[in-house]
């Protein structure tokens, strides 16, 4: 605070006392701070005594060592987290300091002076850096971590004011990035340039940073040589767009490694977009602002590459190799190949030389879906094809797409898969994916808990609101599935927000605005409880029957306008073409489908499921396609399945008969146990029972679950994290609300599941 006030102070003697016309005042001394020591080591010097080869370690400082450097680095933006970076003529250091904000005291510039004895020199995962002791469990080493706050104020002295010259930016390749020891020594903490480089990914519309995590994004130079740049998801140019073209880049090096004996990776954080420099702001060739098939002839051969639009007009025939006349094109549909398309500005056009060529690479989804042996639909209709603007079988030609589905589009859906099984469990966004972001600056991603991927999207810490963002499958090719059924996953944590929603669509564009086809499903879908996060809830078999005519998009859509918090809702296991092919979940399930010989009733009384599970004073239920007592429909299908229906236990609310539900002994612990309950009638008290987990008789967990606004025909999901190992019981009691001896607050109890505890630890989510 001390530091804070003195820059002020400067502040305003510049600003205000400075530019005064008044000479009656007397101007107030500047106070410019002054180091107490003299430096006696450089930065390079300190840094090779105390250097271990180790990827984690920390050392005393026990010699009189002074050293300074100039600050190189500010966490204005956000970018930078709780580190400084100087360095002086010889090299760069990072110090890791546990406070926010560091730019406020310590300006780029500033000249800081520190003596070193009894400080700590280390490296946390490959970086060398000033910091303070830390064991790692885990790992078996110590490690350097954040120094406090006011450890590091008694040891950093202030040595004149900030002066920008004294700050040197090295102007490195990529290529000089080695992972030797001396390059380490060389290049770690330093602020360097990287010339002529471009962003791998930017395509007009990429941001630096995802919402949910610090993103990577790739720089590459002409040789083909990139490196990381780290951008986080709080600083404050994330929503910007990554520049197009190629330009300078300015960045402090970091190296990040966690493996002895193995290369580790350089990575490149910038302060601020003032650090990226000279970039092109031109969005022709963007997606959003295609090449017309005339300025995609004018600009052959001149290393132009982008996006490019027009009509599909035919196929190079048989037997060409180079076009030399228009006879050497089908100018019609179905053609005989199938390995090439012809593209012009007007559909209707015959001349070769005002069209361009583009390959159609064996085995890919742009031949799959856009050659026209097997599309006619593709005749006449508008594509857009991203490549390079190169000569194509001796024609004007769109040269290098590899035929994925990020690098072509259609007006009209065509081919597409005729089964789908997809759990997301690369950790990214599958190929063939699409996600699609109307409004807001949140969109769907691909995350991971309790070792399980999937995919979420929510509100949380997104600045603009409104927020609608779409997932969106494969072209699903329902004509030719032989199963024209949809299943999939969800679950949701609330967090009280009053306006998201979340919706599944059948569409026939991956651009739900100009979708002309653009249906809402009926599926079941997960409901929210008054805290945490739902079970994951089986939509059941959704038909898609109808639209058997040809090949659609699944569209999971999120909405949410401005709210005091968003909810979060996931989505896994999306299958088509599948059904009645769900495999079991991890973990244990109850076999309340064997009570009673397997039939449903509405008499009270005892049964036994051939596992051991007893039911007391309760009746059996079942899900079924209408509502018939004992059968109901919003009971649905059993966990795992897409055509199997539910059994549930239905426990009587008399007091003088209370229903109870008791396992048989279950081996090999719980760590979370899920349910589905709610109620076939109507309950004026609501809901409410307690669930006993016991050990040798003994409760060891128990909690009550209430649902005093129970809706009748309303499922709700359950989930409580129980973390019991070793042999175990689950027990339902109905705590009858209404204190009645007749039959009112019965509760239905279905779909129990539980997972067995795992090795790997639980993380916290959003």
């Amino acid at each position: 605070m001390r530091r804070y006030f003195l820059y002020l102070s400067m502040i305003l003697l510049a600003t205000g006392l400075l530019a005064s016309c008044n000479d009656d005042f007397d101007t107030p001394p500047m106070v410019v701070p002054t180091a107490k020591d003299k430096p006696n080591t450089t930065i390079a010097d300190f840094k090779a005594k105390y250097w271990k080869d180790a990827v984690n370690y920390i050392d005393t400082v026990k010699d009189d060592i002074v050293i300074h450097g100039y600050v190189t680095s500010s966490d204005e933006t956000g970018n930078i987290y709780k580190s400084l970076y100087i360095q002086d003529e010889t090299g760069g250091l990072t110090i890791s300091v546990n406070q926010n904000s560091l730019y406020n005291t310590y300006r780029v510039g500033q000249e800081i002076v520190i003596p070193m004895k009894g400080a700590w020199i280390g490296k946390y995962n490959g970086q060398q850096q000033l910091g303070y002791p830390q064991y790692y469990q885990q790992g078996g080493v110590w490690e350097a971590t954040f120094l406090p706050q006011a450890t590091w104020e008694g040891m950093a002295q202030l040595n004149g004011l900030p002066n920008l010259a004294k700050v040197d930016t090295m102007t490195v390749k990529i290529s000089d990035l080695k992972t030797d020891k001396a390059s380490l020594l060389k290049y770690q903490g330093r602020l360097v340039k990287l010339q002529n480089v471009k962003f791998e990914a930017a395509n007009g519309e990429l941001t630096y940073a995802e919402a949910g995590a610090t993103t990577n994004r790739n720089l590459v130079d002409n040789q083909g040589n990139t490196i990381v740049m780290r951008n986080s998801n709080y600083a404050t140019f994330r929503n910007d767009i990554l520049p197009l073209g190629s330009g300078d880049v300015v960045g402090l090096l970091y190296y990040y490694n966690t493996h002895n004996g193995s290369a580790g990776t350089w990575q490149l954080y910038i302060r601020s977009t003032s650090d990226v420099i000279g970039f092109s702001t031109s969005t022709k060739g963007l997606l959003k602002d295609p090449y017309s098939i005339a300025e995609a002839i004018s600009l052959q051969n001149q290393g132009k590459s982008g996006w490019v639009s027009g009509y599909v007009v035919g196929a190079v025939a048989p037997e060409v190799t180079s076009v030399k006349s228009n006879s050497d094109i089908e100018w019609k549909a179905p053609t005989t190949l199938d390995n090439t398309l012809v593209i012009a500005d007007d559909p209707n056009c015959t001349d070769a030389s005002k069209c361009v060529a583009v390959s159609l690479p064996q085995g890919t989804p742009f031949r799959a879906q856009a050659n026209l042996k097997d599309n006619e639909a593709v005749y006449k209709t508008k594509i857009w094809v991203k490549g390079t603007l190169a000569s194509y079988m001796n024609m004007a030609g769109i040269t290098g797409n590899s035929g994925s589905t990020e690098e072509f589009r259609l007006s009209v859906v065509t081919g597409g898969v005729t089964s789908l099984n997809e759990g997301f469990d690369g950790g990214k966004l599958p190929t063939g994916w699409t996600v699609a972001t109307v409004s807001g600056d949140k969109s769907w991603y691909v995350t991971s808990f309790d070792n399980n991927y999937y995919a979420a999207m929510t509100g949380y810490k997104g600045t603009t609101p409104p927020f609608e963002s779409w997932l969106i499958t494969p072209a699903l090719d329902i004509k030719n599935a032989k199963s024209k059924v949809l299943s999939f996953l969800s679950q949701v944590n609330g967090y009280g927000s009053t306006t998201s929603r979340f919706q599944v669509y059948v569409l026939n564009s991956t651009d739900p605005a100009t979708a002309t086809v653009k249906q809402e499903l009926n599926a079941k879908l997960a409901v929210a409880p008054a805290s945490g996060y739902s079970a994951f809830v089986e939509s059941g078999d959704v038909d898609l029957s109808k639209w058997a005519d040809g090949s659609y998009y699944i569209g999971f859509r999120f909405y949410a306008t401005k709210d005091a918090n968003y909810a979060t809702w996931c989505v896994d296991n999306v299958k088509f073409g599948q059904a009645g092919t769900k495999p079991q979940p991890s973990g244990t399930s109850a076999d309340l489908s064997t009570m009673n010989g397997g039939l449903p009733t509405a008499n009270y009384g005892n049964y036994t499921s051939a596992a051991g599970w007893a039911a007391t004073n309760a009746s059996l239920l079942r899900g079924g396609a209408a509502d018939a007592n004992p059968v109901f429909t919003f009971i649905g299908t059993a966990t795992g399945s897409n055509t199997e229906y539910a059994t549930a236990v239905n426990l009587s609310g008399k007091t003088t008969a209370v229903g109870k539900l008791v396992s048989p002994v279950l081996k090999g612990g719980c760590a979370t146990l899920k349910f589905i309950y709610g109620c076939a009638y109507t309950e004026s008290k609501g809901l409410s029972m307690r669930v006993d987990i016991k050990q040798n008789g003994a409760v060891v967990k128990s909690f009550t679950v209430t649902k005093a606004d129970a809706v009748k025909y309303t499922a709700y999901d359950f989930s409580e994290e129980v973390g019991v190992t070793g042999d175990f019981t689950i027990e339902f009691t109905n705590l009858s609300p209404s204190g009645l001896t007749t039959n009112k607050d019965r509760v239905a109890v279905w779909n129990i599941h539980w997972t067995q505890p795992a090795s790997a630890p639980r993380h916290a989510r959003r």
